[in-house]
């Protein structure tokens, strides 16, 4: 009846809050119709789901974001660090695309901390005026951002958090540079047992030369993200969701679980998303399972004080190719 009672709580709390998410997500964007939109935007590399633990869970990170991943997903997470954190993750996707992103957060006193943030993506392109086996000439393409984050603890259950961020994309005939915000809100219910986010990202634009009546691929690719997390079993079994609504794709919804094992050293994840299609269907769609695994360990003489996380995700796609994405969080 207990484990009955707090389910039948989550599912309340987590329904009423998805409805009010995609309300307010939807009034953002005035257009339903926006796949005339996809791929105008500018450095759509922002849009990589960056960290392996977030993506084994299906994309669903706001409303958990209680590791330094959440400077990607939202920055009020940020009060969720002890001490000090370091992560790294390398994205292996197809067509030798490569992707990766690097983040530092560290507290700053009892209510609030700081983070520094890298994420990237480059693909190396073959130029050829013919036929031939061997290309003429290559170059690189892609973009980067880097971003400062603070996030403070408003209340005991309330924090809210911000990024700001220097965006840069190479293609072969320009390169351009702009700079974008992030903000976020998280709230703890229950006794802290519900857990529930929301954040805009990737607010601003491409081009510091842009003029009026430039088109939108000037303009970064803003989302708007809301999801919640239910704990279960002291913390040991996490349900999450999300719904995600980007400016240039139809919005899609999110969910996933991770269970922890052996006091807390091995995890599993699962996840599955998919597009809320009522508002139209996107010219690359965003669906389907992903799974993870995580792993912990504690370091020896001189380094007894460092935790280590390794975490692995792999989103299987029959279309595009398989997705591995391997990372490591140190926490010091």
């Amino acid at each position: 009846m207990h484990f009955t009672h707090h389910v039948s709580r989550f599912t309340f709390y987590a329904s009423h809050i998805m409805l009010i998410a995609m309300l307010l997500c939807t009034t953002v964007i005035s257009d339903a119709d926006i796949n005339d939109k996809a791929g105008t935007y500018g450095a759509t590399f922002l849009k990589m789901d960056a960290g392996s633990r977030p993506v084994g869970m299906g994309g669903a990170f706001v409303g958990l974001a209680n590791d330094v991943n959440t400077l990607f997903w939202n920055p009020a997470g940020l009060t969720s660090v002890e001490h000090r954190e370091l992560t790294a993750m390398q994205n292996f996707s197809f067509a030798d695309v490569n992707s990766e992103s690097v983040g530092y957060a560290q507290r700053l006193g009892d209510d609030s901390a700081w983070g520094a943030s890298f994420l990237g993506t480059f693909a190396e392109i073959e130029r050829r005026a013919g036929p031939t086996k061997d290309p003429d000439t290559t170059f690189t393409a892609g973009g980067f951002a880097v971003g400062v984050a603070y996030g403070k603890q408003l209340m005991s259950n309330l924090a809210v958090g911000g990024q700001a961020k220097l965006v840069t994309q190479q293609l072969d005939i320009e390169d351009t540079t702009g700079a974008g915000v992030d903000a976020g809100v998280l709230l703890s219910l229950l006794n802290q047992q519900l857990s529930v986010g929301a954040s805009i990202q990737n607010l601003g634009i491409l081009n510091f030369n842009q003029e009026e009546g430039d088109d939108s691929s000037n303009i970064l690719p803003m989302m708007v993200r809301a999801g919640a997390a239910y704990y279960l079993k002291e913390g040991n079994l996490i349900l999450v969701g999300d719904v995600n609504v980007p400016i240039d794709a139809a919005p899609t919804m999110h969910a996933g679980v991770e269970a922890w094992f052996f006091d807390r050293v091995f995890a599993v994840r699962a996840g599955y998303s998919e597009e809320l299609t009522a508002f139209g269907k996107s010219v690359n769609p965003e669906r389907g399972l992903s799974v993870g695994l995580g792993l912990k360990a504690w370091g020896t003489k001189p380094l007894e004080n460092v935790n280590f996380q390794f975490d692995y995700a792999f989103t299987p796609n029959r279309d595009v190719g398989d997705v591995h994405r391997i990372a490591f969080i140190s926490r010091f």
